[in-house]
């Protein structure tokens, strides 16, 4: 899985190279399949062929690429939240109008979150972006379940009260589970459980049994071993006094635009995944406050990674 600015592998697939092709594209403003390939060492170009790429593999990548990049435009939804358009001959990517719809700038940071090392070159403008990817996905889980929704960033990261206070805040403000448990023969180590984002969806009359939803969340590209550490069970049983009356249900809310050979899967193994292109469908969601934070990090990021601010 490539960093930027380095290229994609010999082997990379289309949601890679649509990766490239897209950070290229912001780059540079615009970028077409074929020459995309050649910048790779994919495709070689004839001296008498006006550009037509000598090996017959190349079509097929050429195609996938393709067709990635119009998926992940309609999978972005109504909004308008993709900030890239292919042109009208099909076969270049172009960067959108600027016209500061607010899914473009969600989108690019996504893009950044994917493909920068964000073990190293994660905080820029004096903002987290692997905590503000946890901001992000509690807003979106809000939106997912709609009206009358809340939501809560838990993660560890997040600071703030120690383990056991966050438990009981957490059992507080859903209205189950009886607060922070001490029990014999539960390990205290690590003990938030891989839990980052928590939304529920409550009732009037503030009684148990309701929708809850524990996330995970992970920016990167080494999505595929944390996809099943988050256990809500396991995490109630250890932790709270009472288990919930309905067993949350699980989240996986992931940076990057998933592949579609393995999305069902990346769903049987981490739950209702949210990749890049289903945040960006409810960025709807999200705060201007958060918005602001997305906006400041994505511009300072873009700049140190040599692209343009957008």
């Amino acid at each position: 899985m490539f960093k930027w600015p380095a290229t994609p592998s010999a082997r990379a697939g289309a949601h890679e190279l649509a990766d490239f092709a897209e950070l290229t594209a912001w780059r540079e403003g615009g970028v077409s399949a074929l020459g995309l390939l050649r910048r790779l060492g994919r495709i070689g170009e004839n001296d008498h062929s006006g550009g037509v790429a000598e090996d017959e593999e190349a079509e097929p990548a050429v195609e996938e690429t393709c067709e990635e990049l119009e998926r992940r435009g309609r999978a972005c939804g109504a909004v308008g939240g993709y900030p890239f358009e292919m042109d009208a001959a099909g076969n270049t990517l172009q960067v959108a109008g600027r016209d500061r719809n607010p899914g473009h700038d969600i989108y690019r940071y996504l893009l950044l979150a994917t493909r920068l090392d964000m073990g190293r070159d994660r905080e820029h403008a004096g903002i987290d972006g692997t905590l503000l990817f946890e901001k992000l996905s509690a807003e979106i889980a809000r939106a997912y379940l709609g009206a009358r929704a809340e939501s809560l960033v838990f993660g560890t990261a997040a600071g703030g009260a120690d383990f056991p206070g966050k438990v009981d805040d957490l059992c507080r403000r859903i209205g189950e589970g009886g607060g922070f448990a001490r029990r014999d023969g539960v390990s205290p180590d690590r003990r938030d459980g891989k839990l980052d984002v928590v939304a529920w969806k409550p009732f009037s009359d503030g009684m148990e049994g309701k929708l809850i939803a524990f996330g995970q969340c992970k920016t990167g590209t080494g999505y595929k071993r944390p996809l099943a550490q988050l256990q809500p069970d396991s995490f109630c049983g250890k932790w709270m006094r009472s288990i919930p009356v309905l067993n949350p249900v699980r989240m996986f809310f992931v940076s990057e635009s998933l592949s579609r050979r393995d999305w069902v899967g990346d769903g049987l193994d981490g739950g209702l995944v949210f990749d890049r292109c289903r945040i960006v469908d409810f960025c709807g969601g999200a705060s201007g406050a958060v918005r602001d934070e997305l906006a400041a990090w994505t511009e300072a990021a873009a700049g140190a990674a040599g692209l343009s601010g957008g």
